[in-house]
């Protein structure tokens, strides 16, 4: 490799020398100390390659032999460099474009919202920008993380917001809140799960709760403001409130390990099968029954589809038969905990929305006669819990 690029670097020529003393040649060629390399003879003459820096010292020996010396190929840096010098224009028009390119890829280009139901996308683009994020800015100098923080604030409907670079675009990931579904309460600040009270912060409408509080899940929490008498109730804008309620909320969930357990497993072995589907035939070419004793099958479709919504009438058919097979489990009172534990923290996590911290975790073990290990895990959170109320 390193030879190579040796070679590349210093260049070589490639020649042809023709005439009656070749071998009087060579030997001239090799007392003035020029090496030469890949040395063949032809009908032509003989083939040699030198280096670029050698290649005038061929005059006295070929001077001395009367031989006759013809370039055949160039090879080397020395002349992509001459070839490029004469091409400077297209040279400078690469560097720019490279210029160009390399400057582009480090620039936020596009901005796109995901994950938004209720929310309006120009209304997250708009407080992003506000924010400092925005197209034609360098993405390296930008905080996402601060920005992801900031919107959430200023987001109460938001329940976590992430901002993920890929590229040249910005993608703002947005998980919305659950809403209770309350008609009478449009405008108002509503309790969206039960939790305790800690931190309340109001920006517009009235405060309906204290610090300390225990609140239910819809329970309103902060009011819209009076609409103005003067303007006429069909015609008048809906008032809403705005400010943070945030507090502290629990979740807990159970699982539940037997110590001895039978049930069915797949084994790991698939035999599978092909065939074809006419209309609602099915002719099977091979594995048509399966060959395990205890089996499952997955069947899977392959339709051509030629225009718009008309498919070819011929299907493919690819049926996989999945072996299963019965398994008998003893465990250790340890190990049915731990699987009970790890099963209970999974159901609690689909509960929390994604982003939120957990403040503290417990986890206690139930007592359980039946020949099985019980536990249960409490996790406390401390989240926003002023949602608006569905209509």
């Amino acid at each position: 490799m390193f030879e190579w690029l040796r070679r590349f670097w210093y260049g070589r020529i490639l020649f042809l020398a023709r005439g009656e003393h070749l071998a009087h040649f060579v030997n001239q060629v090799s007392k003035e100390g020029i090496a030469l390399y890949h040395t063949q003879k032809s009908e032509r003459g003989m083939r040699a390659q030198i280096k670029l820096a050698d290649f005038r010292r061929l005059r006295r020996p070929a001077r001395r032999t009367h031989t006759r010396v013809h370039i055949v190929a160039k090879y080397g840096w020395p002349f992509v460099a001459a070839r490029w010098r004469r091409r400077k224009g297209l040279l400078i028009g690469i560097v720019i474009i490279a210029s160009v390119l390399t400057i582009l890829s480090q620039l936020v280009l596009s901005i796109s919202v995901t994950g938004n139901k209720n929310l309006i996308a120009t209304d997250v683009i708009e407080r992003a920008e506000k924010l400092g994020l925005r197209t034609w800015v360098y993405s390296k100098d930008l905080d996402l993380n601060g920005i992801a923080k900031s919107l959430q604030e200023q987001l109460p409907d938001a329940a976590w917001i992430g901002i993920e670079r890929q590229g040249t675009s910005i993608q703002i990931r947005v998980s919305e809140k659950t809403r209770p579904s309350i008609p009478d309460e449009v405008g108002n600040l509503v309790a969206s799960r039960a939790g305790i009270v800690k931190e309340i912060m109001v920006i517009d409408g009235t405060p309906l709760i204290h610090e300390g509080e225990t609140v239910r899940a819809g329970q309103v929490l902060i009011k819209s403001p009076e609409v103005n008498n003067m303007s006429s109730a069909k015609n008048a804008p809906v008032s809403v409130a705005r400010g943070f309620v945030r507090g502290r909320v629990w979740y807990s969930a159970e699982g539940q390990i037997p110590l001895i357990e039978d049930k069915v497993e797949e084994s790991g072995r698939v035999a599978k099968g092909r065939g074809i589907k006419i209309g609602s035939r099915v002719i099977m070419l091979t594995a048509e029954k399966s060959p395990f004793e205890q089996s499952r099958e997955e069947v899977i479709s392959q339709s051509l589809k030629l225009w718009r919504n008309w498919r070819f009438p011929v299907e493919g058919i690819r049926v996989n038969h999945i072996e299963l097979h019965n398994v008998h489990i003893e465990r250790t009172v340890s190990e049915a905990r731990q699987l009970a534990e790890q099963i209970a923290r999974a159901e609690v996590q689909k509960k929390i929305t994604q982003g939120v911290p957990i403040v503290a975790e417990t986890v206690k073990v139930l007592s359980d006669n039946s020949g099985s290990e019980r536990v249960r895990v409490e996790v406390e959170t401390y989240e926003d819990l002023a949602v608006y109320a569905n209509p």
